[in-house]
Protein backbone atom coordinates (compact mmCIF):
# COMPACT_ATOMS: atom_id res chain seq x y z
CA UNK A 1 0.00 0.00 0.00
CA UNK A 2 1.53 3.24 -0.85
CA UNK A 3 1.51 6.45 1.57
CA UNK A 4 3.65 7.49 4.70
CA UNK A 5 3.33 5.79 7.49
CA UNK A 6 2.30 7.02 10.87
CA UNK A 7 1.00 6.19 14.17
CA UNK A 8 -2.88 6.13 13.21
CA UNK A 9 -1.44 3.58 10.41
CA UNK A 10 -0.64 1.18 13.42
CA UNK A 11 -2.72 1.99 15.53
CA UNK A 12 -3.65 -1.68 16.74
CA UNK A 13 -0.11 -2.41 17.08
CA UNK A 14 0.47 0.03 19.58
CA UNK A 15 0.51 -1.52 23.22
CA UNK A 16 -1.44 0.34 26.07
CA UNK A 17 1.07 0.84 28.77
CA UNK A 18 0.52 2.35 32.57
CA UNK A 19 2.74 4.20 33.26
CA UNK A 20 1.81 5.84 36.79
CA UNK A 21 -0.96 5.12 39.06
CA UNK A 22 -2.67 7.15 41.92
CA UNK A 23 -4.86 6.08 44.31
CA UNK A 24 -8.20 8.74 45.11
CA UNK A 25 -7.51 10.84 47.77
CA UNK A 26 -9.44 10.85 51.30
CA UNK A 27 -9.46 12.68 54.28
CA UNK A 28 -7.86 11.90 56.73
CA UNK A 29 -9.95 12.19 59.42
CA UNK A 30 -8.98 13.67 62.75
CA UNK A 31 -10.56 11.36 66.00
CA UNK A 32 -7.43 10.74 67.21
CA UNK A 33 -6.58 13.75 67.53
CA UNK A 34 -10.00 14.93 69.28
CA UNK A 35 -10.96 11.82 70.96
CA UNK A 36 -9.70 10.13 74.65
CA UNK A 37 -8.51 6.73 72.80
CA UNK A 38 -8.28 4.70 75.85
CA UNK A 39 -7.16 0.74 74.57
CA UNK A 40 -9.03 -2.21 76.27
CA UNK A 41 -6.62 -4.50 77.54
CA UNK A 42 -6.50 -8.36 76.62
CA UNK A 43 -8.58 -10.28 79.56
CA UNK A 44 -11.14 -7.48 80.65
CA UNK A 45 -14.39 -9.07 78.97
CA UNK A 46 -16.26 -8.07 76.10
CA UNK A 47 -16.85 -4.09 77.61
CA UNK A 48 -14.72 -1.20 78.92
CA UNK A 49 -15.99 0.28 82.10
CA UNK A 50 -15.44 3.29 83.74
CA UNK A 51 -16.79 4.17 87.13
CA UNK A 52 -17.56 7.65 87.61
CA UNK A 53 -18.24 8.58 91.76
CA UNK A 54 -20.58 11.48 92.75
CA UNK A 55 -19.42 14.71 94.13
CA UNK A 56 -19.91 14.97 97.60
CA UNK A 57 -21.49 18.13 99.83
CA UNK A 58 -19.23 19.96 102.91
CA UNK A 59 -20.46 21.80 105.58
CA UNK A 60 -20.50 24.31 107.82
CA UNK A 61 -19.80 23.46 111.92
CA UNK A 62 -19.09 24.82 115.22
CA UNK A 63 -16.82 23.52 117.77
CA UNK A 64 -20.44 22.35 119.80
CA UNK A 65 -21.64 20.87 116.32
CA UNK A 66 -22.49 16.94 116.44
CA UNK A 67 -22.42 16.02 112.55
CA UNK A 68 -24.60 12.87 111.53
CA UNK A 69 -25.24 14.59 107.94
CA UNK A 70 -23.20 11.77 106.11
CA UNK A 71 -22.67 11.82 102.55
CA UNK A 72 -23.01 8.56 100.65
CA UNK A 73 -20.81 7.82 98.12
CA UNK A 74 -22.43 6.76 94.63
CA UNK A 75 -21.91 6.87 91.05
CA UNK A 76 -22.81 6.10 87.60
CA UNK A 77 -21.43 3.07 85.37
CA UNK A 78 -20.45 3.79 81.75
CA UNK A 79 -20.37 0.66 79.69
CA UNK A 80 -18.70 0.74 76.28
CA UNK A 81 -18.44 -2.57 74.01
CA UNK A 82 -16.23 -2.73 70.94
CA UNK A 83 -17.64 -4.10 67.91
CA UNK A 84 -15.80 -5.42 65.13
CA UNK A 85 -15.29 -4.61 61.51
CA UNK A 86 -13.35 -5.99 58.62
CA UNK A 87 -12.85 -5.50 54.66
CA UNK A 88 -12.21 -8.27 52.72
CA UNK A 89 -10.20 -8.67 49.23
CA UNK A 90 -9.67 -11.42 46.77
CA UNK A 91 -7.44 -11.09 44.16
CA UNK A 92 -6.80 -13.83 41.42
CA UNK A 93 -3.46 -14.81 40.44
CA UNK A 94 -4.15 -14.18 36.62
CA UNK A 95 -4.56 -10.88 37.89
CA UNK A 96 -1.70 -9.88 39.16
CA UNK A 97 0.32 -11.07 36.08
CA UNK A 98 -1.46 -9.43 34.03
CA UNK A 99 -1.98 -5.75 35.51
CA UNK A 100 0.72 -3.24 35.88
CA UNK A 101 3.18 -2.62 38.51
CA UNK A 102 2.38 0.57 39.43
CA UNK A 103 -1.18 -0.46 39.84
CA UNK A 104 -0.22 -3.77 42.32
CA UNK A 105 2.14 -1.44 44.21
CA UNK A 106 -1.00 1.26 45.18
CA UNK A 107 -3.37 -1.73 45.96
CA UNK A 108 -1.69 -2.38 49.78
CA UNK A 109 -3.12 1.10 50.86
CA UNK A 110 -6.42 1.10 49.56
CA UNK A 111 -7.73 -1.39 52.18
CA UNK A 112 -6.14 0.41 55.07
CA UNK A 113 -7.47 3.76 53.68
CA UNK A 114 -10.99 2.12 53.76
CA UNK A 115 -10.90 1.11 57.92
CA UNK A 116 -9.26 3.85 58.56
CA UNK A 117 -12.15 6.36 56.79
CA UNK A 118 -15.08 4.03 58.27
CA UNK A 119 -13.47 4.55 62.10
CA UNK A 120 -13.88 8.48 61.47
CA UNK A 121 -17.51 8.08 59.72
CA UNK A 122 -18.81 6.23 63.07
CA UNK A 123 -17.38 8.99 65.09
CA UNK A 124 -19.08 11.83 62.94
CA UNK A 125 -21.77 9.29 63.55
CA UNK A 126 -22.55 10.44 66.89
CA UNK A 127 -22.34 14.20 65.85
CA UNK A 128 -26.20 13.84 65.24
CA UNK A 129 -27.32 12.28 69.17
CA UNK A 130 -25.11 15.70 71.26
CA UNK A 131 -27.01 17.98 72.84
CA UNK A 132 -28.49 20.75 70.52
CA UNK A 133 -27.67 24.18 72.63
CA UNK A 134 -25.26 25.50 70.39
CA UNK A 135 -26.93 24.53 67.48
CA UNK A 136 -27.92 27.64 64.83
CA UNK A 137 -30.48 25.06 63.03
CA UNK A 138 -31.17 23.86 59.55
CA UNK A 139 -30.22 26.27 56.68
CA UNK A 140 -28.20 28.71 59.17
CA UNK A 141 -24.64 29.63 58.81
CA UNK A 142 -22.43 28.65 61.95
CA UNK A 143 -20.83 31.66 63.31
CA UNK A 144 -18.20 32.22 65.92
CA UNK A 145 -20.61 33.03 68.85
CA UNK A 146 -22.02 29.24 68.42
CA UNK A 147 -18.53 28.10 68.94
CA UNK A 148 -18.17 30.16 71.48
CA UNK A 149 -21.07 29.56 73.38
CA UNK A 150 -20.55 25.72 73.47
CA UNK A 151 -16.93 26.02 74.51
CA UNK A 152 -18.41 27.69 77.63
CA UNK A 153 -20.88 25.47 78.50
CA UNK A 154 -18.66 22.87 78.20
CA UNK A 155 -15.71 24.68 80.20
CA UNK A 156 -17.80 26.35 83.03
CA UNK A 157 -20.88 24.61 83.26
CA UNK A 158 -21.90 23.77 87.11
CA UNK A 159 -22.34 19.81 86.53
CA UNK A 160 -18.83 19.04 85.81
CA UNK A 161 -16.53 21.08 83.75
CA UNK A 162 -14.17 19.99 81.48
CA UNK A 163 -10.32 20.44 82.12
CA UNK A 164 -9.44 18.82 78.70
CA UNK A 165 -9.00 20.58 75.79
CA UNK A 166 -11.85 21.76 73.49
CA UNK A 167 -12.04 21.00 69.71
CA UNK A 168 -14.79 21.74 67.11
CA UNK A 169 -15.04 19.66 64.05
CA UNK A 170 -16.78 20.85 60.67
CA UNK A 171 -16.85 20.57 57.18
CA UNK A 172 -15.07 22.39 55.20
CA UNK A 173 -18.23 24.31 53.80
CA UNK A 174 -19.10 25.40 57.49
CA UNK A 175 -15.65 26.76 57.92
CA UNK A 176 -15.88 28.68 54.80
CA UNK A 177 -19.02 30.65 57.03
CA UNK A 178 -16.80 31.27 59.93
CA UNK A 179 -14.17 32.96 57.59
CA UNK A 180 -16.73 34.82 55.50
CA UNK A 181 -18.20 36.16 59.56
CA UNK A 182 -14.35 37.55 60.02
CA UNK A 183 -13.81 38.85 56.97
CA UNK A 184 -17.27 40.34 56.07
CA UNK A 185 -16.08 44.35 56.15
CA UNK A 186 -13.33 44.12 53.41
CA UNK A 187 -14.54 46.23 50.90
CA UNK A 188 -16.12 48.36 53.42
CA UNK A 189 -13.11 49.59 55.63
CA UNK A 190 -9.54 49.61 56.10
CA UNK A 191 -8.61 45.98 57.01
CA UNK A 192 -6.01 46.46 60.07
CA UNK A 193 -2.91 43.70 60.23
CA UNK A 194 -4.27 41.14 63.04
CA UNK A 195 -6.90 38.38 62.62
CA UNK A 196 -8.66 39.59 59.91
CA UNK A 197 -6.01 40.35 57.61
CA UNK A 198 -4.73 36.79 58.18
CA UNK A 199 -7.50 35.29 57.26
CA UNK A 200 -8.08 37.09 54.37
CA UNK A 201 -4.60 36.38 53.09
CA UNK A 202 -4.54 32.56 54.56
CA UNK A 203 -8.03 31.62 55.13
CA UNK A 204 -9.20 30.50 58.48
CA UNK A 205 -7.13 28.35 60.69
CA UNK A 206 -6.35 28.06 64.29
CA UNK A 207 -8.91 28.30 67.30
CA UNK A 208 -12.25 30.30 68.60
CA UNK A 209 -13.01 31.06 71.67
CA UNK A 210 -9.89 28.47 72.98
CA UNK A 211 -11.74 25.60 70.63
CA UNK A 212 -8.76 24.27 68.43
CA UNK A 213 -11.11 24.06 64.74
CA UNK A 214 -10.34 20.90 62.26
CA UNK A 215 -11.67 20.65 59.33
CA UNK A 216 -13.28 17.14 58.20
CA UNK A 217 -14.54 16.29 54.47
CA UNK A 218 -16.19 13.08 55.74
CA UNK A 219 -18.59 14.94 57.17
CA UNK A 220 -22.08 14.32 55.17
CA UNK A 221 -24.16 17.21 54.05
CA UNK A 222 -27.43 16.45 53.32
CA UNK A 223 -29.81 17.35 51.08
CA UNK A 224 -31.02 20.54 52.36
CA UNK A 225 -27.85 21.24 51.95
CA UNK A 226 -27.04 20.81 56.01
CA UNK A 227 -23.90 19.41 57.67
CA UNK A 228 -23.29 17.83 61.50
CA UNK A 229 -19.93 19.49 63.13
CA UNK A 230 -19.86 19.57 66.84
CA UNK A 231 -17.81 21.06 69.85
CA UNK A 232 -16.85 19.07 72.50
CA UNK A 233 -13.93 18.04 75.08
CA UNK A 234 -10.98 15.74 74.25
CA UNK A 235 -12.66 13.81 77.78
CA UNK A 236 -16.61 14.31 75.72
CA UNK A 237 -15.85 11.82 73.23
CA UNK A 238 -14.09 8.23 74.30
CA UNK A 239 -12.52 6.12 71.50
CA UNK A 240 -12.59 2.11 72.94
CA UNK A 241 -9.49 0.33 71.13
CA UNK A 242 -10.39 -3.37 71.64
CA UNK A 243 -7.52 -4.69 69.58
CA UNK A 244 -4.78 -3.41 66.81
CA UNK A 245 -5.39 -3.84 63.25
CA UNK A 246 -4.94 -7.01 62.66
CA UNK A 247 -3.93 -8.35 58.50
CA UNK A 248 -4.58 -11.81 57.72
CA UNK A 249 -3.96 -14.07 54.42
CA UNK A 250 -5.33 -17.04 52.92
CA UNK A 251 -4.94 -19.09 49.72
CA UNK A 252 -7.50 -20.39 47.58
CA UNK A 253 -6.56 -22.24 44.88
CA UNK A 254 -9.58 -23.25 43.52
CA UNK A 255 -10.74 -20.20 42.76
CA UNK A 256 -10.03 -19.01 39.21
CA UNK A 257 -6.69 -20.93 39.02
CA UNK A 258 -5.30 -19.66 42.59
CA UNK A 259 -6.37 -16.72 43.96
CA UNK A 260 -4.98 -14.66 47.19
CA UNK A 261 -7.19 -13.47 49.88
CA UNK A 262 -6.70 -10.06 52.45
CA UNK A 263 -8.53 -9.92 55.58
CA UNK A 264 -8.31 -6.39 57.94
CA UNK A 265 -10.03 -6.44 61.25
CA UNK A 266 -9.99 -4.53 63.21
CA UNK A 267 -12.64 -3.76 66.68
CA UNK A 268 -13.81 -0.37 67.98
CA UNK A 269 -16.28 1.53 69.50
CA UNK A 270 -16.91 5.63 69.90
CA UNK A 271 -19.25 6.69 72.66
CA UNK A 272 -20.35 10.32 74.32
CA UNK A 273 -18.82 10.42 78.03
CA UNK A 274 -21.58 11.84 80.31
CA UNK A 275 -21.87 13.16 83.79
CA UNK A 276 -23.92 10.79 84.65
CA UNK A 277 -26.95 11.49 82.68
CA UNK A 278 -26.24 14.89 81.51
CA UNK A 279 -25.08 16.17 78.40
CA UNK A 280 -22.46 18.43 78.93
CA UNK A 281 -19.17 18.19 76.98
CA UNK A 282 -20.24 18.03 73.70
CA UNK A 283 -22.72 19.89 71.21
CA UNK A 284 -23.99 19.82 67.85
CA UNK A 285 -23.60 22.38 65.56
CA UNK A 286 -26.03 21.73 62.59
CA UNK A 287 -25.50 23.99 59.91
CA UNK A 288 -25.95 25.31 56.32
CA UNK A 289 -23.25 23.82 54.47
CA UNK A 290 -24.47 25.29 50.67
CA UNK A 291 -20.85 25.09 48.34
CA UNK A 292 -18.69 28.31 48.49
CA UNK A 293 -19.10 30.00 45.02
CA UNK A 294 -17.64 33.64 46.37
Amino acid sequence: MPGETSTGSLTKALPSIILEARIIKENEGVWQRTCDVRKQKAGTGLSWLEFALNQLSAQDITETTRNENFQQLSGTLMTVTPAMTQIAIKITDRTYRRIADVVEAKMGALAGNAMARKKDEDYLDLFSGFSTGASPGTGNPISAGHISAAKNRITSNITEPSTAEVYSVLHGYQIKDLQDEIVAGVGTYTVQAGLTEDFYKRGFGGTVAGSNVYEDGNITVDSVPDANGATHSREGVVAIIGMALKHETRRDPSFGGGADEVFLTDEYAFAEKQSGTTQVWAYLHKSDATAPTS
